[in-house]
């Protein structure tokens, strides 16, 4: 379904200048929109781009009368905890506060449309999507949380497909979308202080299922936040909305399915899923399960997600630095046996509870950054526990004692922290990173000096 509104924007405020709002920007110098820019950090720093420095402006003496909409950075809240003032005062001021996604889509998009949320699984589901259908000769485009920004796309034209990752933040301001396909993986605690609790949380993800169109697609996994949407949705849809649940004994057959693949990148029951919404898309799409077959089975994967990072001997570098909260983490413990989990950062609200399942399959954690003794607490008489100020000290120790461990067992040192990384890191993905960095440096000192004696610092616990 072709995306677009015909209200033509003329003068936009831009809130925020990350991805997002610098593909705004550059759309509206294109376009001749005018602009008003307001960026925290650009009012600290002089901006390296002259072209924003050209739109900066205090939001204090943006002229109100003549915004036609704030677009707003995804990570900048305009409502809970606390609305940004910029946003505050365009609120008061009756402006729309719209997503970078709203923005692309009035600029106008052609293609079938599939939007893909949940709290964990969106972004392999989406870059798998994408991956199965480009191989089979798909016109396709994908990004949106993941990857590119929307308006930055190639327009896929009548034919094509756009697989787009939305987010909580971006999904409660986008009230021009329209979906084909409409997924959600699943809806557990996040962001709750972003959503005013967990009924907040929900309510943004089931915008997703309401930007459906009459005879769309809803694919939904497990959950009873997903048991109370699939009701409500299909006693609404007088049967012309499809509604496909991702049922335990689906996954648990195309788990088995695709284990001959030995794919790494997809391993664990949680990406089984991951893969079943997958086919699931594609085959409404019209692909053969044969097409499906060979997208999955040569699916590289996402960076910090289950990516390995190196190997020597028995010990194998796993990157998961995507894990940010306790249910992400768990589908990566449940994934491997005798890991060294290092897990750490500032603390979500799940904690460590969907991990403690899992803890079998731990040799040693080891815990660094803010949260660092809180989960020593949780973990205290069922593992054993280290803390560490630093990643680098927790990898260190964690290479020491997986060097000690019998040869005949493979070892995996796991980055999977269960936190959100900006205690310590910009991003979980500059986390990830250095951990890779950190991995290859072990991996280097053991190639050349395999006999080297290490010794593990840190409080044991």
């Amino acid at each position: 379904m072709a995306q677009t509104n015909t209200k033509a924007f003329n003068h936009i405020a831009i809130l925020g200048l990350g991805r997002s709002g610098q593909a705004v920007l550059d759309a509206c110098i294109c376009d001749g929109i005018t602009v008003s820019l307001y960026d925290d950090q650009l009012f600290k720093n002089t901006p390296t781009d002259k072209r924003a420095e050209t739109y900066l402006e205090h939001f204090d003496n943006w002229e109100m009368d003549k915004l036609d909409a704030l677009i707003i950075s995804p990570g900048i809240p305009h409502n809970h905890p606390k609305p940004h003032p910029a946003a505050k005062a365009c609120a008061k001021a009756g402006i729309p506060i719209l997503s970078e996604v709203e923005f692309a889509l009035r600029r106008g998009r052609e293609g079938r449309w599939v939007s893909i949320t949940g709290t964990n699984g969106k972004s392999t589901t989406t870059a798998l999507v994408g991956h199965i259908l480009e191989q089979a000769g798909i016109d396709c485009a994908i990004g949106g949380n993941i990857g590119a920004a929307i308006t930055t796309l190639q327009n896929v034209g009548a034919d094509g497909v756009n697989i787009i990752e939305l987010s909580s933040y971006q999904l409660e301001i986008t009230p021009s979308l329209r979906s084909d396909i409409a997924v959600i993986m699943n809806i557990t605690p996040d962001h709750l202080d972003r959503h005013g609790g967990m009924q907040g949380y929900i309510a943004a993800k089931e915008q997703v299922l309401t930007s459906l169109t009459p005879e769309g697609l809803a694919i939904l996994g497990d959950g009873e936040a997903l048991d109370d949407l699939s009701k409500k949705y299909g006693e609404k849809s007088d049967g012309q909305l499809r509604i496909s649940r991702l049922a335990k004994s689906a996954v648990a057959a195309e788990a088995r399915h695709i284990a001959g693949f030995k794919n790494l990148a997809l391993r664990g029951l949680h990406n089984a899923q991951n893969c079943l919404a997958a086919r699931e898309v594609c085959r409404a799409l019209g692909l053969s399960n044969a097409q499906i077959d060979a997208g999955i089975e040569s699916f590289s994967g996402l960076p910090h997600r289950l990516q390995p990072a190196g190997q020597i001997d028995n010990i194998l570098f796993v990157n998961d630095s995507k894990a940010t909260n306790g249910e992400a983490a768990a589908y990566a413990l449940a994934s491997f046996e005798n890991i060294h989990w290092c897990a750490g950062g500032i603390a979500k609200e799940d904690g460590l509870d969907a991990c403690m399942p899992h803890l079998g399959h731990v040799v040693q954690s080891y815990l660094f950054g803010a949260c660092a003794h809180a989960f020593a607490n949780s973990l205290q008489g069922k593992v054993p526990v280290s803390c560490f100020e630093t990643l680098e000290e927790a990898i260190e120790a964690a290479s020491a004692s997986a060097q000690n461990s019998p040869p005949s067992r493979q070892q995996v040192i796991l980055l999977s922290p269960a936190a959100a990384s900006f205690d310590q890191f910009s991003s979980f993905e500059a986390r990830g990173q250095h951990f890779c960095v950190l991995a290859a440096a072990e991996v280097a000192k053991r190639t050349s000096n395999p006999s080297s004696p290490d010794s593990i610092g840190g409080r044991h616990v």
